[in-house]
């Protein structure tokens, strides 16, 4: 799969102003391909750089959002702080999507609630 993905991508580059997909974006997409292929009939995503600006978040009504537990990763773009970075990862969640967390410490789950509620969660 990775060379028929690559050889689609270097075809039609120049309508991307000749631009290749990142390697995350290359190997999401690389994956929906899989997925597509082989008629697979459920998937358990995992988020790369995770929420807002993730790749996968191109999934508009999955069966489930999570966030797993928050670190100081992706500092440079995420933020420095577990708030600041609590917002973007909860940013993966959808209206009317079931959505779990793991035990966070107290600043990244209030954000998180806060977020499930500003995209209106399901419970």
């Amino acid at each position: 799969y990775f060379w028929k993905c690559y050889n689609m991508f270097e075809k039609t580059k120049d309508s991307h102003n000749g631009k290749m997909p990142s390697y995350p974006r290359f190997m999401t997409l690389m994956a929906f391909k899989v997925f597509l292929e082989e008629k697979v009939d459920v998937a358990v995503v995992e988020v790369g750089l995770g929420g807002s600006y993730d790749s996968t978040n191109v999934i508009n009504l999955p069966k489930v959002c999570a966030v797993a537990s928050l670190g100081y990763d992706h500092t440079d773009i995420l933020g420095t702080t577990i708030k600041e970075i609590a917002w973007y990862k909860a940013g993966i969640f959808k209206p009317g999507v079931p959505a779990f967390t793991l035990p966070q410490k107290d600043e990244g789950l209030e954000v998180i609630r806060d977020r499930a509620k500003e995209l209106n969660v399901s419970s």
